[in-house]
């Protein structure tokens, strides 16, 4: 019984030095494991915050472009209600003030002339508008220089649209550049 006792703890000695002798050569490969991890960490951090920084840049430009384009249809309207005024009391002066220079008003007929590579078109001036027939409609930047302003004015039989261009002058300020209407 002795004997098998001896056998049984020296085997139990070479079992636990042979199980003790892999966790050692293993060592270095669990390390070098975790120095690649930490690496990747670090990369995929240095990536989220690169990430986080086009998000703000890029939520940056669209709230300037927002602002931009709320600026852009604050000043046409304005312009807008000042051409209808203007149309309703012939004031050419102002007409042309803000006229571009592809339009023209003829004094004698009461109507604007757009001058386009097309061809010409011409539109009687808008009379009987007011704000209690006048629409909103939308608002239409083509591009940072040209915009259309949709409006209407709409009767008990129906409603016509109203679509105001503009273009930005080289001094950056807003310029009528045609009308179109359906009615």
């Amino acid at each position: 019984m002795r004997k098998s006792r001896i056998l049984l703890i020296w085997m139990l000695a070479l079992f636990l030095t042979a199980c003790s002798s892999s966790d050692d050569a293993s060592l270095p490969d669990v390390q070098e494991r975790e120095r690649e991890d930490a690496i990747n960490t670090e990369q995929m951090r240095k990536e989220n915050e690169l990430l986080k920084e086009q998000v703000r840049n890029n939520q940056k430009e669209k709230d300037a472009k927002e602002q931009e384009n709320v600026e852009s249809l604050r000043e046409t309207l304005n312009i807008t209600f000042k051409l209808m005024a203007a149309m309703q009391s012939n004031n050419y002066t102002y007409l042309e003030s803000v006229s571009s220079p592809n339009i023209e008003i003829s004094q004698q007929n009461n109507i604007i002339i757009s001058k386009l590579e097309q061809g010409d078109y011409e539109v009687p001036f808008l009379q009987n508008v007011s704000l209690n027939n006048l629409e909103y409609r939308g608002f239409n930047p083509l591009d940072s220089d040209r915009v259309i302003l949709h409006m209407a004015t709409v009767w008990s039989d129906g409603n016509s649209a109203l679509d105001f261009y503009f273009i930005r002058s080289e001094k950056g300020n807003w310029l009528f550049d045609g009308l179109l209407t359906n009615g």
